[in-house]
């Protein structure tokens, strides 16, 4: 009876130790929509909604977020609103340093430290500014891995923006991603990809990364949503274009920001969030 009991506490004193010691770990994924449109946004223009966007993310605090289609003044006006919580790393895609869009990763120093860091360029020759197939434009993808301070345990989390136009382009896009996630991130180690994808899930489109493990953190996650992402500032009926994908991880809810912090529309794509405790 006493080997039952002590047996009994030692299980009850793991459990409470492992849930002490469980950290939340909440990533943000969202089309800022390139400030350069503002011309044709109206009232929908960036220095519209660049508050509330700061206002969005102070509320969630997510512990990493990534953004697609942030121009350089975009990053720099978050980063000033920001920066006391948070860094960031992303390379402009048109030279590889500061011009064109950057699928820039913030993180919360605080909770996390960036232990590795890499932008490729999906095309044929991934490390140097080039554009690929029948893309209309130079795309990229930011791959990024975290340690968490409290814990030691690690993550990756990688960022990117598939074309708009080009089929070819997003198909060996998605392979090439895929091809990264084989031979950067060890097996045992979780891996979150997100973005704007420009496509719904299709089966055949994602299937290199399904064959390598990933699966749909919509579909997966113990709390979701199934809303559309991309809203078009309420022009039409939008798409659901905006995704994570995972392996490693137990995702406990996925959630579509629709709250627009003072304005109509913080960009032309909702946030999309996941949170997973590690």
């Amino acid at each position: 009876m006493k080997k039952l009991l002590l047996l009994l506490f030692t299980f009850t004193t793991m459990a409470l130790f492992t849930g002490l010691h469980a950290q939340e770990i909440k990533v943000l994924s969202l089309n800022i929509r390139n400030s350069n449109f503002s011309y044709q946004d109206g009232d929908n223009q960036w220095i519209n909604r660049r508050n509330a966007i700061v206002n969005m993310i102070e509320s969630e605090h997510p512990t990493v977020f990534g953004l697609q289609e942030a121009l350089l003044n975009q990053i720099n006006f978050l980063n000033s609103k920001l920066g006391r919580q948070y860094y960031y790393y992303g390379k402009g895609r048109d030279n590889g340093r500061s011009r064109g869009e950057h699928l820039a990763i913030f993180y919360d120093f605080s909770q996390v430290e960036l232990t590795s860091y890499a932008t490729y360029w999906l095309s044929t020759t991934p490390n140097r500014v080039s554009k690929g197939w029948d893309a209309s434009c130079m795309r990229t993808v930011t791959v990024t891995s975290f340690r968490y301070k409290e814990t030691g345990e690690t993550f990756y989390y990688i960022n990117t923006h598939l074309d708009l136009e080009g089929t070819t382009a997003r198909r060996e896009s998605i392979k090439q991603i895929a091809q990264i996630i084989n031979n950067t991130v060890p097996p045992n180690i979780p891996v979150i990809l997100g973005g704007d994808m420009n496509s719904e899930i299709d089966p055949e489109l994602f299937k290199p990364l399904f064959d390598i493990g990933m699966e749909e953190s919509r579909r997966i996650a113990y709390r979701t949503d199934y809303r559309n992402s991309y809203n078009a500032f309420g022009k039409d009926h939008g798409a659901m274009n905006d995704h994570f994908m995972s392996r490693g991880i137990n995702i406990e809810s996925f959630k579509t920001i629709r709250k627009g912090y003072g304005v109509p529309y913080i960009s032309n794509h909702y946030p999309i969030v996941i949170v997973f405790k590690q």
